[in-house]
């Protein structure tokens, strides 16, 4: 394997460590899975929601969702309630202890922040923010 592959395989190795790691220490943090809080942050920003229009704005599995929906339901986060108009479809919106909870760990989401890029200049931050975009618009286009 040629240097420019094990450099490939070695960022590859360290986006999956950063993911964890990250996701680890948010919750540690806040109190809340980072999945967890996508969901109740995307409820409180666009009301209601189908849960296949939700599952599609997270870009999850349905299997990942309904159990996500199903802890933060029991946890009263969310609730969940058959559509009147189509019994097929359900509706999940965000209950006022999900608003609080989101509220709460504001202050500790802010600081994990900080404390993440705390060596980051602006410019290393806006950087990093470019070159993930085009991860991300490249990674959409792999096929296969």
């Amino acid at each position: 394997m040629d240097q420019s592959c094990e450099d490939v395989k070695n960022m590859m190795f360290m986006f999956k460590n950063i993911d964890r790691q990250v996701t680890q220490n948010f919750e540690k943090c806040t109190g809340i899975s980072l999945t967890r809080y996508e969901i109740l942050y995307t409820l409180l920003n666009s009301g209601q929601l189908s849960q296949i229009e939700l599952q599609k704005k997270l870009k999850i599995d349905q299997a990942a969702i309904t159990r996500h929906l199903k802890i933060l339901e029991e946890k009263n986060l969310v609730y969940r309630n058959r559509n009147k108009q189509n019994n097929r479809e359900v509706i999940v919106e965000i209950t006022n202890n999900g608003m609080a909870i989101l509220e709460n760990c504001d202050s500790n989401k802010t600081q994990f922040f900080d404390e993440l890029f705390h060596d980051f200049t602006t410019k290393e931050k806006q950087q990093l923010q470019m070159m993930l975009k085009k991860l991300m618009v490249n990674s959409g286009k792999q096929t296969g």
